[in-house]
């Protein structure tokens, strides 16, 4: 498809604008339906596969920190997106899902054409679930906003260091006032390098850490249970 054909084609109609601002309440669903119409325009089919891969989406799907799959997490947006009837899913004879924009042409195109029309693939009505880690809502409550660019970063700490680690990381740049990324970052490579494993560790560690501005102070309440 050219970039002119991709240009015109790439609009929502109307029709399905109003039901996306009405119905559509989930961040991810939105984007989801927003590439389906990048990629594909507003009549050409876009493989499952194709919307899974879509790197710009799959960096999108990360923002809210949820630590599930992302593929999993895409695909029922995409189920969502039948539900509200914005999106068409089709299969063809090889069995492989494909999505397209429910107009009345496409549909009619895919009655006519090489697919089969899905109906009620989503079996459950559509949910937004927030599923952001502590850790999240523990450096927004102490050191600032999570940012998209912050909310990466976070999401890569977790999967590389243990969420007791970045929340104690926190917890110590709040205690010596340096409440910034970059601090909390150069804390879990300096315990990642050095071993924080046992209790010798531990102990050695909090030679150089006075634990009482844990427990006192007007950071104390950091380490209430709320």
């Amino acid at each position: 498809m050219s970039d002119a054909r991709r240009s015109q084609s790439s609009h929502l109609p109307p029709s399905l604008i109003d039901r996306l601002i009405q119905d559509v309440w989930d961040p991810l669903e939105t984007k989801v339906i927003l590439a389906v119409a990048t990629i594909g325009g507003a009549d050409e089919p876009v493989a499952e596969e194709d919307v899974l891969n879509h790197s710009a989406l799959r960096r999108g799907a990360r923002g809210d920190g949820s630590s599930r799959d992302v593929s999993e997490r895409l695909v029922e947006a995409l189920h969502a997106s039948v539900a509200h009837g914005i999106l068409i899913a089709l299969r063809d004879e090889d069995d492989r899902l494909w999505y397209v924009m429910a107009t009345h042409q496409t549909q009619q195109i895919a009655r006519e054409g090489q697919f089969e029309i899905v109906d009620g693939y989503a079996p459950e009505p559509a949910r937004l679930t927030l599923e952001r880690p502590d850790v999240f809502g523990l450096y927004e409550q102490n050191i600032g906003m999570v940012t998209p660019i912050l909310a990466d970063r976070l999401t890569e700490a977790l999967q590389s260091y243990p969420e007791e680690w970045i929340q104690d990381a926190i917890a110590e740049s709040v205690a010596y006032n340096r409440r910034s990324w970059r601090y909390i970052q150069r804390i879990l490579e300096n315990w990642s390098t050095e071993g924080r494993a046992d209790e010798t560790n531990r102990r050695d560690h909090e030679k150089h850490l006075d634990s009482e501005k844990y427990l006192r102070g007007k950071y104390a309440a950091l380490f209430r249970k709320r």
